[in-house]
């Protein structure tokens, strides 16, 4: 169906995920009747990173099943997939062929994930200091101050080496002087691991710094002769350097701290990699011109930085879009909008918080949309879906240990991954309180619940079928593994647990009720239960 030259053709080094593929296509096949796909589909696709090769496989899935996909909601990641997915296709039975091909020949630095920019910066850091360094020494030699070490290599080796040592253990150096000032004043102290490890960074920076000092000696002339140094030698330069920096600390620490506040921000910038890389690699293989004559229907989320809010990008313009079924016409035209440059669009919502940089667009900057909306179910609802997928790459229980929290990175993940889980289960509560009424209603009357739409007021709610697909277990990726021969098994995951859900809506779409049917119940506002417009 779809006009892409790879559409169901096996893929190169993926004997499992063939496998699957043909064992799929044949249940398929000997299904004893083909629904007629009276519903229109809405996919709803999370945001997660590297994981969303998680979602790739899924989307193969769909495509294999002949399953046609009317509205593609996503959101950082999935914003990417969506995109990828509709442009590869001219009808509504999306192409993952071309998506995959894409996941399977990842590598970080297609993406622009290039730790060497700070290899750079930290080069630059050791040239100024080194600059510095040199033009004080000749200021000393130019002044008669002369520094002598003992032995040139271990002084210079030992200064080094407490310049790693700093580099790596800084921020645990202060806390075994809290621990000191504490029990100097009688507070009790529980011995932590915090505290032996700042203790050991300790050990190990002033050893070094120690080190230094003491294979040195310094000569400085004698004031008011033409002949004659005075030499201060080990201990007495560890002791003067020590105290000295610790007064020079005490009594410019403020101003230094402004000072560093200022200068160190400046090589800074809205996260920690560009987006060139990771454009350049999505115009290769998302076609824009395909992407608009698609006629599936593509929004992707990305958050507003000076506003706070979601902003919808759609592959048709909002006029186009007032023309489908059921399509909340208020929500078009207030949230929606077709950007003049799609990919960018993608760029945009799924520039992962901390990871890329913000993208600036139109006037505004605009970033991952994931901050204010993981799982989109709202704009899917809104241009008029009634049945849903909700596609994770979190198991649901979200108990799981999802790994190791030690930089500010991990952290900025896991606080995303917080966000999909928690805004997931509020809208999902959310839409299954809608049902349950509409359930009840349509049991007093004595039809299903796709047979009847609530009223009240001038909103309109309906009973939305919703089919999930995630993984049970915490998927075999970060958010930044981006490396395709990692991926392999994560697709071959989206791919199994899809299919199953796949039969399942199959068997459901054989024997639903045609759409138009609907009965209108008016309600009055003190029998509603709970507010459902913030999903549709």
């Amino acid at each position: 169906m779809a006009d892409h030259p790879l559409q169901n053709r096996d893929l190169p080094d993926m004997t499992e995920l063939n496998g699957l593929r043909d064992a799929f296509r044949q249940k398929v096949a000997a299904l004893p009747s083909h629904p007629r796909f009276q519903s229109r589909i809405g996919v709803v696709l999370s945001g997660g990173g590297a994981r969303g090769a998680y979602e790739a496989g899924v989307l193969m899935a769909f495509q294999d099943a002949e399953v046609p996909t009317h509205i593609v909601a996503a959101t950082s990641i999935g914003s990417i997939n969506a995109a990828g997915f509709a442009a590869h296709s001219s009808t509504t039975v999306g192409n993952a062929d071309s998506l995959v091909h894409s996941w399977l020949e990842l590598t970080p630095s297609m993406l622009g994930i290039d730790w060497s920019k700070y290899i750079f910066v930290l080069a630059g850091l050791i040239a100024a200091s080194a600059g510095i360094g040199n033009f004080l020494w000749q200021w000393m030699n130019d002044n008669g101050i002369f520094l002598h070490p003992h032995s040139p290599k271990l002084t210079w080796f030992a200064l080094g080496a407490a310049g790693v040592s700093i580099l790596f253990f800084a921020d645990e150096l202060s806390y075994i002087g809290y621990v000191a000032l504490n029990l100097l004043r009688g507070r009790r102290w529980t011995p932590d691991r915090k505290a032996w490890r700042s203790l050991g960074a300790n050990v190990l920076v002033w050893g070094f710094v120690v080190l230094f000092l003491g294979f040195t000696h310094i000569h400085f002339p004698r004031p008011g002769r033409s002949e004659g140094y005075y030499e201060l030698s080990a201990p007495l330069p560890v002791i003067v350097c020590i105290v000295m920096a610790i007064g020079f600390y005490r009594l410019f620490r403020t101003p230094l701290s402004n000072l560093s506040h200022r200068v160190l921000r400046m090589p800074l910038r809205t996260g920690l990699f560009a987006n060139f890389e990771r454009t350049k690699f999505l115009r290769a293989r998302i076609p824009e011109l395909q992407l608009r004559a698609s006629p599936i229907r593509v929004v992707m989320t990305a958050t507003d930085l000076h506003r706070g809010s979601a902003r919808f990008f759609t592959n048709v313009p909002p006029e186009d879009l007032l023309t489908d079924p059921d399509v909340d016409r208020d929500f078009v035209l207030q949230d929606v909008e077709c950007p003049p440059d799609l990919v960018q669009a993608a760029v945009a919502s799924s520039s992962y918080t901390f990871a890329y940089e913000a993208v600036p667009m139109e006037g505004r900057l605009w970033t991952d949309g994931g901050i204010v909306t993981n799982q989109p179910i709202r704009p899917a609802i809104r241009l008029g879906a009634d049945v849903l997928f909700l596609v994770m790459v979190t198991p649901l229980t979200g108990d799981d240990d999802t790994g190791a929290v030690r930089t500010f990175l991990d952290v900025g993940v896991h606080a995303v991954d917080i966000l999909i889980s928690k805004n997931f289960k509020s809208d999902v509560l959310m839409l299954e309180n809608l049902n349950r009424l509409c359930t009840i209603y349509a049991g007093e009357m004595g039809v299903r619940p796709e047979q009847i739409e609530l009223q009240m007021g001038n909103q309109h709610y309906r009973f939305i079928k919703s089919f999930t697909v995630a993984p049970e277990k915490p998927l075999p990726a970060m958010a930044l593994d981006f490396d395709g021969e990692t991926l392999r098994p994560v697709i071959v995951h989206g791919y199994r647990d899809a299919t199953a859900v796949l039969l399942e809506y199959l068997d459901y779409e054989t024997n639903r009720p045609a759409r138009e049917s609907r009965q209108v119940v008016r309600l009055a506002a003190e029998r509603m239960e709970g507010d459902f417009r913030i999903i549709r």
